[in-house]
Order: C-alpha cells, then sequence, then structure tokens
C-alpha cells in the first residue's frame, strides 16, 4: 500500500469517485462529537490565516500568508483501487474513512450555499470544483457526485449536494435526515461567522475556501492489489491502549533532554514520575468531552504559557511548536510543567469553605474550563495579595454567570481569556483583581460584555430557564440565593446535604388546578401562562421526597407545604411574599425579587463592590 499526506484539492479535484461499499454502516456523525469539532478546528486555521493576511504590508506578503499557517490534520483514510471502464470516471472504494469524506462533502455544499447567498461567485466557483466531476466523464446525474454512500443516505446525500449544484431545481431541505442536519448546522455557522467581525463576509469566506483547498490535509492510504483490506481495515481499528499525548510529549522531552547532555532518568525522577501514577491518567471532563486528566492540564498549562489556543487534540504538534519558539532548556520546562501541576492539583480540589473554593466549585458546575490558563497564570503567582486574587476569581465569576443568567453566547470565551490573560501578563503587576474588573468592565460586544442589573432583570423577568439553563446550573444559583440570604458571607459553607430538585411552582400540567383568569380570550392567556411557567420566577427547589407530593397541586396546598416542610429562606421568602395567590403578575414579580438577590450575589459591572 501506499500513503500520502494530501490536501482536499489533490482528494477532490480530480475526476474522482469515491464509492462506500454496501455493506459499510450509514452516516452517524453528530453535531456535538464531530461536526462542532470540525468546524472549530476549521476556525482556528482560518482565523490564523485571516490574522496573516491583514498584518500584510503588501500584496506579496498576502499571498504568502497561506504558506505560513498551520494547516490541520484531518485524520487518515483507506482507498481500494476499482476497475474503471475506459474514458470513464476512476472508482475508489472508501475501506475507512466514508463519514469523514462525506462530512467534508456536506460542509463544502453548505459553503457554497453561503457564498451564493453572499453574491461571492469566486468562492462559489471554487467550491463547486471541489464537489461535483466532469460531466462529460459520467453517465448519470448522480455520477457528478464525487462521494457516493450506502443506499440509506442516497437520497438525503443527493438533497444536500444538489442544493447547490446551479443547474438543479432542488430548492428546499425540509427533512430531519442527519445530512440535511449536518447541512444546516455547517450552513448557519458559516452565515454567522462571515457576517460577523470587521472584514466584510467576501474576507471571510475567502479564506475559509483558501483553507479548504490547501490547508486541510489527510493521510491517503491507497491499497494496491495484494493488499488485504479487511486485514488493514481491522489493523486500523484494532482496539488497545492508545498513546497520550502527554506521553509523546515526555518521551520527546527527554530525548531533548539527551541530546541538552541532561540525564533524562534524574529529569523524571525528579519532575515528571508523578505523572505516572494512574490518577494522572483517569478521565475528566473537558467541556462536551473526557480527557485524560494529563492531557487537560498540559494543555492549559500550554495555552497559559503560549497565549493561543490549544486544543486536546492537538496537543502534541503544539507542544513541539511551542518547544521550538522558546529559550527555555528541557529542565526549566519540565520544572515548570512540575510546578504548575501542583496549582492545578489545588485549584482542580479547592478547600470548599474559602471564597476561591466556592469559585472552582461554581465553575465546575458551569462547566467551563476556558479560565483555566488564566487561573493557573493567577495562581501561580506568589507575589498576588489574597484581597486581589479573591478579586480576581469573583470578577470571573460575576461576568460567566450573569452572561448564562442573561443567556448570552459562550461561543469566543476560549479568545476572551486569552485575550485577558495577555491583559494580565503586559500589567505584569500585583493588582490582578482590578485588572481583571478592568477588562471585563471594558467589553462592549455581544460576546464579551459584562451584563448590567438592567439586562440581568430583564432575562430572568421574561426569559425561559426550564429546559434552557440546566437543572444543576439554576440549582447552583439558587444555592448561592440561599447563601446570601442567610448572610453567611464565605467564611462558612451552606451544603446542601440531601438531593433537591427544581420544582415548578404553577405546575407545568397547571390545568388541574389553576384556572385563568378569564378576563381576556383564553388562547392568548393560555400561551401566556405556559410562557410564564418556564420562568425562574416560578422555580424554586424542594426535596425530592416534597416535590412529588406537591407537584401539580393548587397553590393553596402547595404553599402550605412548603411552609411546613421548608427550612430554606429561599422557600419562606416565598411563601411569605405571596400568600394568596400566584400567577403570572407575581411571577415576573419573583423574578424581579431574584434578580436582586442574584445582583448582590455577583455584583454588577458598575458596582461600588468592585472599588473596595
Amino acid at each position: 500500500m501506499k500513503a500520502d499526506t494530501l490536501d482536499l484539492k489533490d482528494i477532490f479535484r480530480k475526476d474522482t469517485r469515491y464509492v462506500v461499499p454496501r455493506f459499510q454502516r450509514p452516516y452517524v456523525w453528530k453535531e456535538e462529537e464531530h461536526w462542532q469539532p470540525l468546524w472549530e478546528d476549521l476556525r482556528l486555521v482560518v482565523d490564523e490565516l485571516m490574522d496573516r493576511r491583514l498584518d500584510a504590508t503588501d500584496r506579496i506578503e498576502r499571498d504568502e500568508a497561506q504558506l505560513k499557517t498551520s494547516p490541520h490534520f484531518l485524520g487518515a483514510i483507506v482507498l481500494d483501487q476499482q476497475s474503471t471502464p475506459t474514458q470513464k470516471l476512476e472508482t475508489r472504494e472508501i475501506i475507512d474513512g466514508q463519514q469523514r469524506l462525506i462530512t467534508l462533502q456536506v460542509l463544502l455544499s453548505a459553503t457554497h450555499s453561503v457564498a451564493t447567498e453572499i453574491g461571492h461567485e469566486e468562492s462559489a466557483s471554487l467550491v463547486e470544483k471541489l464537489m461535483f466531476n466532469d460531466k462529460d466523464l459520467t453517465t448519470s446525474e448522480t455520477d457528478r457526485l464525487k462521494v457516493w454512500p450506502i443506499e440509506t443516505d442516497q437520497n438525503a446525500f443527493i438533497d444536500v449536494m444538489t442544493y447547490a449544484d446551479p443547474e438543479s431545481e432542488n430548492s428546499e431541505l425540509n427533512g430531519d435526515e442527519s445530512l440535511e442536519k449536518c447541512f444546516r448546522y455547517f450552513s448557519d455557522e458559516i452565515r454567522d461567522w462571515a457576517e460577523s467581525g470587521s472584514e466584510p463576509p467576501e474576507e471571510h469566506l475567502d479564506a475559509l475556501v483558501t483553507t479548504m483547498w490547501h490547508l486541510l490535509r489527510v493521510v491517503v492510504i491507497d491499497l494496491e492489489s495484494n493488499d488485504d483490506a479487511q486485514v488493514i481495515f481491522e489493523t486500523l481499528n484494532a482496539r488497545g491502549t492508545p498513546l497520550l499525548a502527554a506521553d509523546l510529549i515526555k518521551n520527546y522531552l527527554f530525548r531533548e533532554a539527551a541530546l541538552q547532555r541532561n540525564d533524562p532518568g534524574k529529569l523524571h525522577d525528579e519532575y515528571w514520575k508523578q505523572f505516572d501514577d494512574d490518577e494522572w491518567r483517569v478521565d475528566v471532563s473537558q467541556g462536551r468531552l473526557e480527557r485524560p486528566k494529563i492531557d487537560v492540564f498540559i494543555m492549559h498549562w500550554l495555552t497559559m504559557q503560549m497565549s493561543q489556543q490549544v486544543r486536546a487534540k492537538k496537543l502534541f504538534p503544539a507542544f513541539r511548536k511551542y518547544l521550538g519558539q522558546t529559550d527555555l532548556s528541557v529542565e526549566e520546562i519540565v520544572r515548570d510543567i512540575d510546578y504548575y501541576a501542583s496549582i492545578y492539583e489545588t485549584i482542580s480540589n479547592p478547600e470548599r469553605d474559602s471564597r476561591e473554593g466556592i469559585f472552582f466549585h461554581r465553575l465546575d458546575v458551569l462547566d467551563t474550563t476556558t479560565p483555566y490558563p488564566v487561573l493557573l497564570w493567577i495562581f501561580g503567582r506568589e507575589d498576588i495579595s489574597d484581597e486581589q486574587r479573591v478579586k480576581a476569581v469573583e470578577a470571573i465569576e460575576s461576568w460567566l454567570i450573569r452572561r448564562m443568567l442573561s443567556r448570552l453566547t459562550s461561543k469566543n470565551y476560549n479568545k476572551i481569556f486569552i485575550e485577558l490573560l495577555d491583559e494580565l501578563k503586559a500589567r505584569d503587576g500585583d493588582r490582578v483583581g482590578d485588572t481583571v474588573v478592568e477588562f471585563f468592565r471594558s467589553k462592549e460586544g455581544e460576546s464579551d460584555y459584562w451584563p448590567g442589573d438592567e439586562k440581568l432583570t430583564d432575562s430572568m423577568v421574561n426569559m425561559e430557564y426550564w429546559a434552557v439553563i440546566n437543572q444543576r446550573r439554576l440549582k447552583m444559583v439558587f444555592a448561592a440565593i440561599e447563601r446570601q440570604l442567610r448572610s453567611t458571607g464565605y467564611s462558612e459553607t451552606l451544603e446542601f446535604t440531601q438531593d433537591l430538585e427544581i420544582e415548578h411552582i404553577l405546575p407545568q400540567k397547571w390545568t388541574t388546578h389553576w384556572s385563568l383568569p378569564g378576563e381576556r380570550p383564553a388562547e392568548v392567556e393560555r400561551i401566556e401562562r405556559d410562557e410564564a411557567k418556564n420562568r425562574v420566577g416560578n422555580l424554586t427547589i424542594l426535596t425530592d421526597k416534597l416535590n412529588p407530593s406537591l407537584s401539580n397541586a393548587a397553590w393553596g396546598d402547595k404553599r402550605e407545604g412548603i411552609d411546613e416542610h421548608t427550612v430554606l429562606r429561599l422557600n419562606k421568602h416565598l411563601v411569605t411574599s405571596w400568600p394568596d395567590e400566584w400567577d403570572e403578575g407575581t411571577i415576573a414579580e419573583r423574578g424581579e425579587w431574584l434578580s436582586e438577590q442574584a445582583s448582590e450575589v455577583w455584583p454588577n459591572p458598575d458596582s461600588e463592590y468592585w472599588d473596595k
């Protein structure tokens, strides 16, 4: 067999038909596990290309920007040559990699669709060349498609691909097939991205198409006549214990240590030995995925050192790049990794009764790790006072939770915290808390501003929270408000020692015991009530035993049950403040009250609290 590293131009520009064998499984890739990571990885390359183009001082430098941009490796595919009639399309069977090739074709179709919408004909024309074979070499319309899936996926694939074909009459994609969802996902992401930022959409699309032509790489393994396709497929996909990125980094580091005439064994025993323990190889949550703890730590450490986003799947190449840029010796690097590993252990398992411990618990509930490179830097500095460190984490927490409660996007958090990291490094002073507050105060964009009380109140009064913000986060918010109502400050921890559940005060199935006012048309009142029931003002926390017993009860019975059994001041305020009735108006009143309590817990950007 023969293996080559090719870009998409090399794979799709030539007139070739890649056929998925009938015995292969259907298309199964999904948004969170596959499409979103692919788009995020693609964005990293496109953003780098655009940054290099913007930095160019003349046309020559702009043209060379592509050569200096780091390509993205998509993995490997295995192809088997098929016999081809004279003057007909060259055909290859996809032994391994069909999900990847199909997704890439859908991505190209989505790009073509957006380019056509905004009238960027040059981009649309270039993309077409990667989507369709020469008509003179085809015997049917479907032969024009570069990839041909199994029968189950063929109709949806035709619809998705011909949607972008200028010669097709297909203009609707209303189905629920995975391939159509894939097309809509990429179309929406590309459109939103192309229309954002200071550069025109055409500039975005030109960079995207250039990236897809030249900067996406695939290892293509072409089988020869004497190769057993099935044996090779099984070998490539064999089960085993894979090397972690940290293992590759370790081997690379200590090989370099030997070249620098250091004793690798001594360096290992002094600085790296702790990482050999199983606890460092245990998977920990990393956003929507799980990664080995050591890989996650090194990813955060490397992001902190390089001040640029490092992805877990590209950890080893990023580390090699860092090693080529730094003036530090291998011994200095492993000593630094060892030092920050202890910091990472401390902030990963903090004391729960400290202010920092409360912050890290809430950060865990938010399920975001993007601040960790900043936090490693802050907690690794020994010249920062406790007061400034606490102010820094409180400002980060307020910014994160106010944005969550205001239901604002979290898409650009990686970039925002790297920008904050650069700001902290530039100041290089001990007043990090003041710097963090000033940094977030200065933000004005939709993706980065720090919501004030007006926005917070509007969201908590009018927006639906149930099934939009997950229950773990809602319980964290209610627990924080309960702590505030008890005025315990941060010297002691309020623990919920039993399972508590989010309860609708006005029930989800309210029609049994809750009649409409009857002052306006019933349909209008019903719609308004269905919207109000899922707002935060209508939610509270109860024990898992009390919750079912009160679930659909009328307000009088529910109020008595809560009043008799609850010990939470949050609920005591509920039953004493609205003793007589519970409806859309009182839900709005309580939403406003909750926003006031939330503002006490997480001060607004203009609060005098930050100037203390």
